[in-house]
Protein backbone atom coordinates (compact mmCIF):
# COMPACT_ATOMS: atom_id res chain seq x y z
CA UNK A 1 0.00 0.00 0.00
CA UNK A 2 2.88 2.40 1.08
CA UNK A 3 4.90 1.76 -2.24
CA UNK A 4 1.75 1.92 -4.33
CA UNK A 5 0.73 5.16 -2.71
CA UNK A 6 4.96 6.22 -3.37
CA UNK A 7 4.71 5.32 -6.62
CA UNK A 8 1.88 7.21 -7.89
CA UNK A 9 2.72 10.32 -6.18
CA UNK A 10 5.86 9.96 -7.79
CA UNK A 11 4.13 9.50 -11.09
CA UNK A 12 1.42 11.82 -10.75
CA UNK A 13 3.34 14.58 -9.18
CA UNK A 14 6.82 14.68 -9.00
CA UNK A 15 7.17 13.52 -12.83
CA UNK A 16 4.70 15.74 -14.00
CA UNK A 17 6.76 18.92 -12.18
CA UNK A 18 9.47 18.28 -13.20
CA UNK A 19 8.60 17.26 -16.60
CA UNK A 20 6.93 21.18 -16.64
CA UNK A 21 7.52 23.05 -19.87
CA UNK A 22 9.13 26.13 -18.44
CA UNK A 23 12.79 26.59 -16.89
CA UNK A 24 13.84 25.17 -13.92
CA UNK A 25 13.83 28.61 -12.10
CA UNK A 26 10.47 29.21 -12.67
CA UNK A 27 9.26 25.42 -11.39
CA UNK A 28 11.62 25.94 -8.64
CA UNK A 29 10.24 29.64 -8.12
CA UNK A 30 6.82 28.48 -8.19
CA UNK A 31 6.89 25.24 -5.72
CA UNK A 32 8.62 28.04 -3.31
CA UNK A 33 5.99 30.22 -3.33
CA UNK A 34 3.74 27.48 -2.35
CA UNK A 35 6.05 26.58 0.31
CA UNK A 36 6.14 30.03 1.45
CA UNK A 37 2.35 30.87 1.04
CA UNK A 38 1.51 27.12 3.23
CA UNK A 39 3.52 27.82 5.91
CA UNK A 40 1.52 31.44 6.53
CA UNK A 41 -1.70 31.78 8.58
CA UNK A 42 -3.90 32.55 5.24
CA UNK A 43 -6.15 29.36 5.09
CA UNK A 44 -9.11 30.15 2.63
CA UNK A 45 -7.05 32.55 0.21
CA UNK A 46 -3.88 30.09 0.14
CA UNK A 47 -4.29 29.39 -3.44
CA UNK A 48 -5.36 32.71 -4.78
CA UNK A 49 -2.17 34.29 -2.82
CA UNK A 50 0.02 31.60 -4.54
CA UNK A 51 -1.09 32.11 -7.81
CA UNK A 52 -1.30 36.09 -7.31
CA UNK A 53 2.22 35.84 -5.74
CA UNK A 54 3.50 33.48 -8.52
CA UNK A 55 1.60 35.88 -11.14
CA UNK A 56 3.94 39.06 -9.28
CA UNK A 57 7.12 37.28 -9.14
CA UNK A 58 6.82 35.28 -12.67
CA UNK A 59 7.08 32.08 -11.20
CA UNK A 60 5.35 29.01 -12.75
CA UNK A 61 1.41 29.47 -11.37
CA UNK A 62 0.51 26.12 -11.08
CA UNK A 63 2.98 23.97 -9.23
CA UNK A 64 3.00 26.01 -6.09
CA UNK A 65 -1.11 25.47 -5.22
CA UNK A 66 -0.74 21.97 -4.39
CA UNK A 67 2.36 22.74 -1.99
CA UNK A 68 -0.50 25.13 -0.28
CA UNK A 69 -2.67 21.89 0.42
CA UNK A 70 -0.35 21.00 2.79
CA UNK A 71 -2.13 23.25 5.39
CA UNK A 72 -4.75 21.32 6.07
CA UNK A 73 -7.04 20.96 8.70
CA UNK A 74 -4.97 17.73 9.59
CA UNK A 75 -2.08 19.34 9.68
CA UNK A 76 -3.24 22.52 11.25
CA UNK A 77 -1.23 22.11 14.84
CA UNK A 78 2.21 20.44 13.15
CA UNK A 79 2.22 23.74 10.75
CA UNK A 80 1.07 26.70 12.83
CA UNK A 81 1.84 25.55 16.28
CA UNK A 82 5.71 25.93 15.80
CA UNK A 83 5.42 28.99 14.37
CA UNK A 84 3.62 30.20 16.82
CA UNK A 85 5.95 29.03 19.18
CA UNK A 86 9.08 30.70 17.21
CA UNK A 87 7.22 33.77 17.05
CA UNK A 88 6.11 34.23 20.63
CA UNK A 89 9.93 33.39 21.08
CA UNK A 90 10.79 36.51 19.02
CA UNK A 91 8.87 39.17 20.43
CA UNK A 92 9.49 38.00 24.13
CA UNK A 93 5.95 36.60 25.12
CA UNK A 94 4.89 33.70 26.93
CA UNK A 95 3.32 31.03 24.42
CA UNK A 96 0.14 28.80 25.52
CA UNK A 97 0.89 24.86 25.15
CA UNK A 98 -1.28 22.81 22.90
CA UNK A 99 -2.70 22.37 26.05
CA UNK A 100 -4.12 24.92 27.02
CA UNK A 101 -5.44 25.75 23.63
CA UNK A 102 -7.36 23.29 23.63
CA UNK A 103 -8.71 23.83 27.25
CA UNK A 104 -9.53 27.36 26.29
CA UNK A 105 -11.33 26.17 23.55
CA UNK A 106 -13.79 23.42 25.51
CA UNK A 107 -14.60 26.69 28.01
CA UNK A 108 -18.16 27.97 27.25
CA UNK A 109 -16.28 31.35 27.54
CA UNK A 110 -13.25 30.16 26.05
CA UNK A 111 -13.97 31.53 22.93
CA UNK A 112 -14.23 34.78 23.88
CA UNK A 113 -11.19 34.65 25.86
CA UNK A 114 -9.67 33.43 22.55
CA UNK A 115 -11.12 36.26 20.78
CA UNK A 116 -9.67 39.01 23.10
CA UNK A 117 -6.17 37.52 22.98
CA UNK A 118 -6.39 36.75 18.78
CA UNK A 119 -4.06 39.40 17.91
CA UNK A 120 -1.10 38.90 20.40
CA UNK A 121 -1.73 34.99 18.64
CA UNK A 122 -1.94 36.35 14.74
CA UNK A 123 1.39 38.35 15.76
CA UNK A 124 3.31 35.89 17.01
CA UNK A 125 1.88 33.65 14.58
CA UNK A 126 3.07 35.51 11.14
CA UNK A 127 6.15 36.31 12.39
CA UNK A 128 6.90 32.45 13.38
CA UNK A 129 4.99 31.77 10.16
CA UNK A 130 7.05 34.28 7.50
CA UNK A 131 10.49 32.98 8.93
CA UNK A 132 9.60 29.27 8.94
CA UNK A 133 7.90 30.06 5.60
CA UNK A 134 10.84 32.04 4.31
CA UNK A 135 13.13 29.21 5.41
CA UNK A 136 11.16 26.04 3.70
CA UNK A 137 10.87 28.28 0.53
CA UNK A 138 14.47 28.68 0.19
CA UNK A 139 15.30 25.26 0.63
CA UNK A 140 12.26 24.11 -1.87
CA UNK A 141 13.60 26.08 -4.36
CA UNK A 142 17.68 25.15 -4.29
CA UNK A 143 16.12 21.48 -4.04
CA UNK A 144 13.44 21.84 -6.89
CA UNK A 145 16.04 23.47 -9.22
CA UNK A 146 18.63 20.82 -8.67
CA UNK A 147 15.76 18.18 -9.29
CA UNK A 148 14.55 19.66 -12.35
CA UNK A 149 18.06 20.16 -13.91
CA UNK A 150 19.08 16.40 -13.11
CA UNK A 151 16.14 14.90 -14.49
CA UNK A 152 16.15 16.53 -17.71
CA UNK A 153 19.83 15.82 -18.07
CA UNK A 154 19.07 11.77 -17.21
CA UNK A 155 15.91 12.66 -19.31
CA UNK A 156 18.26 13.91 -22.10
CA UNK A 157 20.76 10.83 -22.01
CA UNK A 158 18.50 8.12 -22.16
CA UNK A 159 16.21 7.65 -25.46
CA UNK A 160 13.55 5.87 -24.30
CA UNK A 161 13.14 8.64 -22.11
CA UNK A 162 13.79 11.90 -24.15
CA UNK A 163 12.00 15.05 -23.35
CA UNK A 164 9.79 16.90 -25.89
CA UNK A 165 11.78 18.81 -28.34
CA UNK A 166 10.08 21.70 -26.79
CA UNK A 167 11.60 21.11 -23.15
CA UNK A 168 15.02 21.29 -24.51
CA UNK A 169 14.60 24.39 -25.92
CA UNK A 170 13.81 26.30 -22.54
CA UNK A 171 16.48 28.56 -21.18
CA UNK A 172 17.97 26.86 -18.08
CA UNK A 173 18.22 30.17 -16.01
Amino acid sequence: MVKATARKIRRHIIHKVLSLDDTPHRIALGVAVGFFVAWTPTIGIQMILTVALATLLRANKFVGVPVVWLSNPLTLVPVYYPSYRLGCWLIGMEPCSARQMLEILQLKEGWLKLLTNTMDILIAMSLGSLIIGLALATVAYYITKAGVRKYRVYRMNHPRRRLRPFQRLKSDR
